[in-house]
């Protein structure tokens, strides 16, 4: 069984550049996640965001200011305390993860068209329990990615748990 499951976890893993091929080149991939972070898990505060995304400080400063700059971000002061600063995602910003995701649910699109009809069937069939490895994925996000030093660090984040489920941030395939 392990070893089934091993060659199902690599067969989805590669397909996953299909789909990041096809994403505009307009922002890095850690300004992306960044994005969806914000997206799912509402404001951060920056160093949070650092921290979650396994880069250093400086670094997600240079990526919240390049979202800015586009307008798919920006910097508030917290309701309950003017010292500190939030970083929340724009109706710009959640619009531009809509229209990648769905520019990389189209590769799928494409590639399951070229299926025979009994493989759509079994795909169908297997919805349910790709949704629920996305349910369970969305769980583990409490977790940071990576540390700047390359590990993981477990334990829940400061600020607010990812919530349960998908919503505009994730895929809508048959919801």
């Amino acid at each position: 069984m392990v070893e089934r499951n091993d060659v199902i976890g690599e067969t989805l893993f590669a397909l996953t550049p299909f789909a990041v091929r096809q994403r505009g080149r307009e922002l890095s991939l850690t300004a992306v996640s960044t994005l969806a972070t914000l997206l799912r898990t509402g404001p951060r505060r920056l160093t949070d965001l650092a921290v979650y995304e396994g880069v250093t400080q400086p670094s997600m400063t240079s990526v919240v200011t390049q979202l800015e700059d586009l307008g798919f971000a920006e910097r508030r002061r917290a309701p309950g305390d003017g010292r500190v600063v939030l970083v929340t995602i724009t109706r710009a910003g959640t619009q531009y993860l809509r229209s990648m995701r769905c520019a990389g649910a189209s590769v799928f699109t494409a590639l399951i068209d070229k299926l025979g009809e009994d493989e759509v069937a079994a795909l169908h069939a297997a919805l349910p329990a790709l949704r629920h490895l996305l349910d369970l994925a969305g769980e583990g996000e409490t977790v940071p990615k990576r540390s700047p030093g390359g590990r993981n660090k477990p334990g829940p984040q400061p600020d607010a748990p990812a919530q349960k489920g998908q919503g505009p941030e994730g895929p809508s395939i048959g919801r």
